[in-house]
């Protein structure tokens, strides 16, 4: 049969969606409300409607694909926000921080990991332990943060224009390319292959769209903008020089007919930029964040030539276009699906569930150790201003001829050395370390090709040969997913909300 035969839905069809979509936005609107962690309810929400629970699913198999299906869009536009509102000098100014957290935030669980080494588990032989593949495979899956839900807790708490929230969209952005390389070292190793450009490729074509991007932005994008801009004024404003041009004639009627420019525009630029990196084995959530920089650097550099421009901002596109279908459907959806992901009935086995609590609290404090990227950064500057007074004594009396010289800023010095001097930045740091500690949909990835690629293998204390399927294995990796996915919104949440009953002054240089 050629073409699907429309049919109505049931009853229980429609009242199983209609509930699922207002359970998802109700009990996200209670948890922000009381946490800032609403994804935590609506991956709950995920597992009740979805096939583990019970055996019997509340939405079908179909439904549940359709969903991930939409969910991934819904991601896709969640990072295309990200780089629409990320301010990008700062995200330049504190890059050196960014690769610090992301690359502790990398080693250490993988590092970790390799404990698992030294607890049985049960297989056709008797006891057996995991082999070194496998705890490098349950690292890998473990190693990087969830894009989406670095974004949501952000968003949820609106600290993406503070330098402590810049900062980890840039450590979670080189997560999510390095969980690429991942994905493919683990499907390597199961085949049995040492490929380097097979491994290599997903952070060369990544970084290399970035590059690329960056050198045609100013020279290539930038004037076709600028142009295209001047023509859409030129139809708008009855005060505008009349071109004369058969191009530029054909510019403007072409414009003048076509109502949401801005929207099409930006989306445009999304929807190519996807592609290539689709096309390339790039990351497609990296390139969704280059699409939003880019836009966002476009309509950057017109806005002050221009009051439609300056008045239609991307911030101003984003709410009217994308906004209420995001944070209503598709963004509920995207977590949802990670809760459908989660075996909730295979978990809960008296030999799984207590390894799986010990190898989540080692990968909680893994991720957890980001934070002393912020501690070095603070005593780093702290001992640079304890030299300086030494400095000061030392050639205070040696005398100089006097050169009239410009002031310094001083308050700009008064102001870091207040910041310096205060109390270490605790609280921050724990921010960061927790808004890590989320694994979510890259971890459920990583660790199902584990499995299907057969890398989760046991073996006997003194014996060479693997053997077993490595099925509880996978599920320790699961449970230490979903602890990870639960406790770092439940923990930012909880410091948000000390954040909000404190002076902001305390907290100088980071928000």
């Amino acid at each position: 049969m050629p073409y699907l035969p429309y049919e109505e839905p049931g009853i229980t069809t429609i009242l199983s969606l209609t509930s699922f979509l207002l359970l998802l936005n109700g009990v996200r609107y209670i948890l922000d409300r009381l946490l800032y962690c609403g994804i935590i309810g609506e991956i709950l929400i995920g597992v009740i409607w979805g096939l583990p629970v019970g055996g019997t699913a509340w939405l079908t198999k179909g439904m549940q694909e359709t969903i991930q299906a939409l969910g991934y869009l819904g991601l896709i536009g969640l990072v295309f926000e990200g780089g629409l509102t990320t301010n990008l000098a700062l995200l330049r100014k504190t890059a050196y921080m960014s690769i610090s957290v992301a690359t502790i935030g990398l080693l250490m669980p993988i590092a970790l990991s390799f404990i698992l080494l030294v607890l049985p588990f049960s297989s056709s032989s008797g006891a057996a332990y995991p082999s070194p593949l496998a705890g490098f495979s349950a690292g890998a899956s473990l190693c990087s943060t969830s894009l989406g839900t670095t974004f949501a807790i952000l968003s949820s708490a609106g600290m993406q224009q503070t330098r402590v929230g810049v900062v980890l969209v840039g450590a979670a952005m080189m997560d999510d390319v390095v969980g690429l390389v991942m994905v493919n070292i683990v499907t390597t190793l199961g085949e049995g292959g040492t490929g380097g450009w097979s491994i290599a490729r997903p952070i060369v074509a990544s970084f290399g769209l970035l590059l690329v991007t960056l050198a045609l932005a100013p020279f290539v994008l930038s004037p076709v903008w600028r142009w295209t801009i001047a023509h859409v004024r030129s139809t708008r404003d009855p005060n505008a020089e009349e071109t004369t041009g058969p191009l530029q004639q054909t510019v403007k009627r072409l414009t003048s007919r076509i109502p949401h420019l801005n929207f099409i525009l930006a989306t445009a630029v999304l929807i190519i930029f996807v592609t290539i990196a689709a096309f390339i084995d790039a990351s497609v959530l990296f390139a969704a964040f280059i699409a939003g920089g880019v836009v966002s650097f476009l309509w950057g550099r017109n806005q002050d030539q221009d009051e439609i421009v300056q008045r239609d901002g991307p911030s101003v596109m984003y709410e009217q276009y994308f906004k209420s279908v995001m944070d209503c459907i598709l963004v509920p959806f995207f977590f949802a699906s990670i809760g459908f992901s989660i075996p909730i009935t295979d978990m809960f086995q008296g030999s799984i569930v207590w390894k799986g609590i010990v190898y989540s609290i080692l990968m909680t404090i893994a991720k957890g150790l980001v934070s002393l990227a912020i501690y070095y950064e603070y005593f780093s500057k702290w001992l640079r201003t304890k030299k300086k007074p030494i400095i000061a004594r030392i050639t205070r009396h040696i005398p100089l001829r006097p050169i009239s010289r410009p002031h310094p800023d001083t308050s700009r010095v008064e102001a870091e050395t207040e910041q310096i001097t205060s109390s270490p930045p605790h609280t921050i740091a724990l921010l960061v370390g927790f808004a890590m500690i989320a694994r979510g949909e890259i971890g459920f990835l990583i660790a199902s090709l584990s499995q299907s690629s057969g890398t989760l293998t046991l073996k006997k204390m003194d014996g060479p040969d693997t053997q077993g399927s490595g099925e509880e294995i996978f599920l320790v990796i699961v449970w230490a997913v979903v602890l990870c996915t639960i406790v770092g919104p439940v923990g930012v949440g909880i410091i948000v909300r000390r954040l909000r009953q404190r002076d902001p002054a305390a907290y100088r240089g980071w928000l």
